[in-house]
C-alpha cells in the first residue's frame, strides 16, 4: 500500500510552480483587501479554507477569504458591503449562493472566493453556516500541520468516485470533515483501514477522541469538534457512506493506484440499445427552472419520488428513477417493470359475515359480477391507467404542485418519452442508470 501512496502523491501534491502562483494571487488579494477595508475599519478579514491549510489539490486551486464583520451590522449591511468588497478586489466575478450571497472570480487567473460572515464569539451562536468557518479553520489549523498530503490523498480517492463534495448533488465527505477524519485516524492508511469497519450506527467523537456505535442510529454522525451538536457528516448518504466503506475494502484487499482516478467506462452502443429495448424506461425532459443546485436537486428527488408513488399506486411496479442536469434541461428517467397493464383489476370487498357491508357491496351498481376468494366479495373493476407513459403524463399534467415549487412549475408542460435510442448527451448517464457492463 505504501508504494502506491508514494506514487499517488506525485500527482496530488501541487507543484512549486503552481504554489509560487497561489501565493502570488493571495499575496495580491491581500493587497487589494488590506486597500478597501481602509473604508471598513471594524470589519477585517481571513484566508480559510483549504488554501490557508495547504490541504488543496492541484486541480481544485482555489482561494477562500472570508470578510468579518461584527454583530452591529444587519444582515442586509453585512451581504450588500460584502458584495461591494468581493466585486471590487476581484478581476472577473460572479455572484453565487449558499446561506447568503458570495462573490466567487479570479485574482491573477486564480479562482477565489469573498464570502461575508459574522465575528462570533462562539460557533454555538451562529447566525449562518458560513459563521461557523472561522471556528473550524482555528481547530484544525495546528492539528492538520503534518498530515496535509494524506488529507490530498483522501480526497482524491473520494473524487475518483464522485463521493467528494457535501453539496445535495453529491451528498459525499465534505472537505472539511476529509480533514476531520485524517486528524481523528491519523493518516490516509489508518483511515482506510478503520473505515472498512464503519457501519451506519457509528458515531465519532473527533475532539473527545471516541468511537462508539449508537442503537437507532441511522447514518454515521461525525461530531463538530466546535459545536457537540452538529453532524459534520450530516449531508452524506447513507448509499455513499456504503458506497466508501465498500471502496476501502476493495483497496485494502488490492491497492492499486486505480482507486484515485475516475474510470471512464467504454460504452458498448449495440448493448445499450438492445438492453433499452427490452426494457421499459421513460424519460421526462423540462426547462431547468432558475434555482441554486442546492434547491434544484431536492426537488428533482421529491418528483422522482412522488412518480414513483404514483405509478406504484396505480400498480405500475417501479424499478428505479434518476435525474440528471444538462445545461438548461432538467431530465427525469423513470424505470417500470412493465410497459403494459390489463385493462381490468381486482377490487376486494368485505367478508360475507359482515351482513350490512356485505349487502352496501353486492346493491351497488358495478360493470362485473361479483365472486368470492377466500370469503370475501371480489369483483372487477376497470383501470385509469393500461400504459405507463400515460400514467407519468397524466401524473405532470395533473399533479404537478405536488412535485416541488419550482421543478413542479416546468415539469407540468415537459415531454415524456419512452428511451430506446439515447442522446450523445445523455448516453453515459442512462448506461449508468442501467448498470451495464462493458
Amino acid at each position: 500500500m505504501r508504494e502506491v501512496l508514494e506514487e499517488v502523491l506525485k500527482d496530488v501534491v501541487p507543484s512549486e510552480e503552481l504554489r509560487r502562483k497561489a501565493e502570488k494571487a493571495a499575496e495580491e488579494l491581500e493587497k487589494r483587501l488590506k486597500e478597501k477595508l481602509k473604508n471598513y475599519p471594524d470589519l477585517e478579514f481571513r484566508f480559510l479554507g483549504s488554501f490557508a491549510r495547504d490541504t488543496w489539490l492541484p486541480e481544485s486551486l482555489e482561494i477562500d477569504v472570508f470578510v468579518l464583520f461584527p454583530e452591529s451590522y444587519t444582515e442586509e449591511e453585512l451581504e450588500r458591503i460584502g458584495l461591494e468588497i468581493g466585486k471590487s478586489v476581484l478581476d472577473e466575478f460572479e455572484l453565487r449562493y449558499a446561506a447568503h450571497p458570495y462573490v466567487h472570480g479570479k485574482v491573477l487567473g486564480v479562482e477565489a472566493d469573498v464570502v461575508p460572515c459574522y465575528k462570533l464569539r462562539s460557533a454555538e451562536k451562529i447566525k449562518s453556516a458560513v459563521d461557523r468557518t472561522p471556528f473550524h479553520h482555528e481547530w484544525l489549523k495546528d492539528r492538520i500541520k503534518g498530515k496535509e498530503n494524506d488529507v490530498r490523498l483522501l480526497k482524491r480517492f473520494l473524487k475518483a468516485s464522485n463521493l467528494y463534495g457535501a453539496e445535495y448533488k453529491v451528498r459525499g465527505f465534505s472537505g472539511y470533515l476529509c480533514e476531520l477524519l485524517v486528524v481523528f485516524y491519523g493518516s490516509f492508511e489508518n483511515l482506510v483501514k478503520e473505515a472498512a469497519k464503519w457501519r451506519r450506527d457509528l458515531v465519532i467523537d473527533v475532539a473527545k477522541g471516541k468511537v462508539y456505535r449508537k442503537k437507532g442510529l441511522k447514518n454515521i454522525f461525525v461530531v463538530d469538534p466546535v459545536d457537540e451538536k452538529r453532524n459534520v457528516a450530516a449531508n452524506l448518504s447513507v448509499d455513499n457512506l456504503a458506497k466508501f466503506v465498500e471502496k476501502c475494502r476493495l483497496f485494502i484487499e488490492n491497492p492499486s493506484k486505480e482507486f484515485f482516478y475516475p474510470e471512464r467506462e467504454k460504452i458498448n452502443d449495440e448493448k445499450l440499445e438492445k438492453e433499452l429495448e427490452s426494457r421499459f424506461v421513460y424519460e421526462i425532459s423540462f426547462e431547468k427552472p432558475a434555482i441554486v443546485e442546492d434547491n434544484l436537486y431536492p426537488q428533482l428527488e421529491r418528483a422522482c419520488r412522488k412518480i414513483s408513488e404514483f405509478l406504484e399506486n396505480n400498480d405500475f411496479e417501479v424499478i428505479k428513477t434518476g435525474h440528471f442536469v444538462k445545461d438548461d434541461t432538467c431530465l427525469i428517467y423513470v424505470e417500470t417493470a412493465f410497459e403494459r397493464l390489463g385493462k381490468i383489476k381486482k377490487h376486494f370487498g368485505p367478508p360475507f359475515e359482515v351482513y350490512e357491508h356485505a349487502m352496501r357491496f353486492i346493491k351497488k351498481e358495478r360493470e362485473y359480477k361479483h365472486f368470492f376468494e377466500d370469503g370475501k366479495y371480489v369483483t372487477y373493476v376497470r383501470r385509469k391507467y393500461t400504459q405507463a407513459d400515460e400514467a407519468i403524463r397524466d401524473c405532470i399534467r395533473n399533479h404537478w404542485k405536488s412535485l416541488g415549487a419550482d421543478v413542479g412549475e416546468k415539469i407540468r408542460s415537459g415531454v415524456v418519452k419512452r428511451v430506446i435510442t439515447p442522446s450523445p448527451e445523455t448516453k453515459e448517464f442512462i448506461w449508468e442508470f442501467l448498470k451495464l457492463k462493458a
